[in-house]
């Protein structure tokens, strides 16, 4: 277990280090809402998911580190980092599912992605394929009525091989998430609406690791993840506005340094 989640750690180093470069090249981007979700990103790819599995990105502003995980499971070349950004790339801000086929869903919209994976978990389940469908949400977008309705749909299909998880880093790109509308009680929210409701840190990966163990029950799973936006970057966690960001050459470097570690 030990040498798993070094691994796992080794790992997310290597792909933050590559979303930092990813978006510096480009100018600037959504460093801070890709760190928060870095391990919970991980921890599915490389620990949890079958190449019969699904995974829904609804958080679509994550779509940068998206890239860095696909190329580091080598599912997209991974010199095809190098054009994010530019014009004509199939590297979009959001990720597209009609530039890559290892892209399962377009969620350039937010709050759509639970909505589709519900459907989609719904499908395996009717046609008896032993599949799970595991889709990331923002927390910003749980703001979104239509995640709501996804989520009464999937309690009352009693849908046992849909898992959510949220990463809870609670500010969105307008300011901080209590501040706009506030979600909590989160944990009472999602129970109320018949989930199997988990609570963790989602930089954590033995956490993580003990989460996905016990999503096998008769109802659908959210695990909240609370997470720091920016997480590895000092100056990044500190703002509270750092839903996009460009960074100087100087914090660049500083970014680089402390995400090396």
């Amino acid at each position: 277990m030990l040498k798993k989640i070094e691994r796992l750690k080794k790992i997310t180093k290597q792909v933050k280090i590559s979303t930092l470069e990813m978006l510096n090249q480009k100018g600037g981007g959504h460093y801070g809402g890709s760190f928060s979700c870095a391990e919970i990103l991980i921890n599915i790819f490389f620990s949890q998911m079958k190449p019969s599995n699904k995974f829904i990105l609804s958080k679509a502003h994550a779509g940068v580190i998206f890239y860095a995980v696909l190329a580091k499971k080598k599912l997209i070349p991974e010199n095809l980092l190098k054009s994010y950004g530019k014009e004509n790339s199939k590297l979009g801000v959001h990720a597209e599912h009609h530039l890559l086929k290892s892209i399962d869903f377009s969620c350039g919209s937010l709050g759509h992605g639970l909505s589709y994976a519900s459907g989609l978990a719904l499908s395996f389940l009717k046609k008896k394929i032993n599949n799970k469908v595991y889709v990331l949400i923002g927390d910003g977008e749980c703001q979104e009525g239509s995640v709501w309705e996804a989520a009464l749909f999937s309690s009352q299909h009693k849908l046992k091989n849909l898992i959510a998880v949220l990463d809870y880093n609670k500010k969105q790109s307008s300011g901080t998430v209590k501040s706009i509308l506030n979600l909590d009680p989160i944990e009472k929210k999602w129970s109320s609406f018949g989930w199997n409701v988990l609570r963790i840190n989602g930089h954590s990966h033995v956490e993580l690791e003990k989460a996905f163990k016990k999503t096998n029950t008769n109802m659908p799973t959210i695990i909240i993840a609370d997470t720091i936006k920016g997480k590895g970057v000092s100056f990044l966690e500190k703002k509270i506005d750092c839903h996009y960001d460009r960074l100087t050459l100087n914090e660049q470097k500083k970014a680089y340094k402390e995400l090396a570690k």
